[in-house]
């Protein structure tokens, strides 16, 4: 029987290679010296991680995204993209280029397909892992898997894991609101993505060896339709 972290280990390599919001409590992260005086920089990070949380879930929205692998042996990094659908605690992540490829997420497991003439066939059954990952792309981050911190750069947060299996698949991810205006694309146009109506994310994911993906998402204020709804659900 292959164990839950296994499964979950296949499930990043498939897709990074072909609840209700949560609030980190207001004293988390505060200090006190021997004297009882809080810590107020202490403080002043834990507000900032607040913020950058609620700025940052995504409850219901949908868009598009791209995908890019960097590889240490490798001088140009391997893109693909695609669009996604996000609702509550279910996730579809779809690349169309280069190849089509489906990852369904929902609050109990994960399926897959290769085909959308296909059925969705069973990842992991695994509610932990499923919440993990799908925590990474809606922004609902939970402080029981990560360490929370506001990098240098104010509109991103730092994720450390915390258990030594998500240490073995991640040294570290970076979840960032992107302003465009300072973005560049694959084409090399600086600001293609500057129309209204898109919010910009950027997850950077560095594995245990050092490797990076970033993935850039383009997040529409386009109306959640029903036929949204529809393709999180297994069909």
């Amino acid at each position: 029987m292959i164990s839950p972290f296994r499964s979950f280990s296949f499930v990043l390599m498939f897709l990074f290679f072909t609840s209700p919001l949560f609030e980190v409590d207001a004293a988390q992260g505060s200090t006190k010296d021997d004297t009882g005086v809080e810590n107020i920089a202490s403080s002043e990070t834990s507000v900032k991680v607040n913020k950058l949380l609620e700025q940052l879930a995504i409850n219901q929205g949908k868009g598009q995204f791209v995908q890019q692998k960097y590889f240490s042996f490798m001088s140009v990094p391997i893109t693909s993209s695609g669009n996604f659908v996000v609702k509550g605690e279910s996730a579809l992540w779809q690349t169309q280029q280069p190849v089509f490829s489906a990852l369904l997420l929902t609050p109990q497991a994960i399926y897959r397909r290769l085909s959308l003439d296909e059925e969705y066939q069973l990842l992991t059954d695994s509610a932990e892992f499923s919440g993990v990952l799908s925590a990474i792309f809606t922004g609902k981050v939970n402080a029981d898997d990560w360490l929370l911190n506001n990098s240098t750069d104010d509109a991103c947060l730092e994720l450390t894991p915390k258990s030594e299996q998500l240490k073995q698949l991640f040294k570290q991810v970076d979840l960032c609101l992107v302003s465009d205006t300072n973005r560049t694309d694959t084409d090399g146009q600086s600001g293609t993505h500057s129309q209204h109506g898109l919010q910009l994310r950027q997850i950077t994911l560095t594995d245990s060896k050092g490797d990076k993906t970033v993935i850039t998402m383009s997040l529409s204020d386009e109306l959640f339709l029903p036929s949204d709804s529809k393709m999180l659900k297994l069909s």
